[in-house]
């Protein structure tokens, strides 16, 4: 399995040098094992293109202030899952129940 992710930024209209146009590319790789296909492991990378940003403005009556932060850029994360939904079958149903409407919580009656 093949998955990706793709979105353009774009902070225009802040002073010089803030003005910026970039590309998150995230993309993930998985396979699927054991029996019945209860296992995958992935591999997913985070900012493929390494262009990540934070540009905020801040506006005042007094000021503007324009703040690039650091943030989190490129990282690769291997994940493994195992997918625990099926215990075995379920255990045969008594033939003495009846289902009948009736007040709530009151939904079953033994013969």
């Amino acid at each position: 399995m093949l998955n990706n992710d793709v979105s353009n930024q774009n902070y225009s209209g802040l002073t010089d040098g803030f003005n910026q146009n970039y590309w998150l590319w995230n993309m993930a790789v998985a396979k699927k094992f054991l029996k019945d296909q209860k296992g995958e492991l992935r591999l997913s990378v985070f900012d493929l293109l390494n262009q990540n940003q934070s540009i905020t403005r801040t506006t005042t009556e007094s000021y503007i202030e324009d703040v690039n932060t650091k943030v989190l850029k490129q990282y690769f994360m291997l994940t493994f899952t195992l997918n625990l939904r099926n215990f075995g079958k379920a255990p045969a149903r008594s033939n003495n129940i009846e289902r009948r409407d009736g007040p709530p919580g009151d939904f079953m009656r033994r013969f």
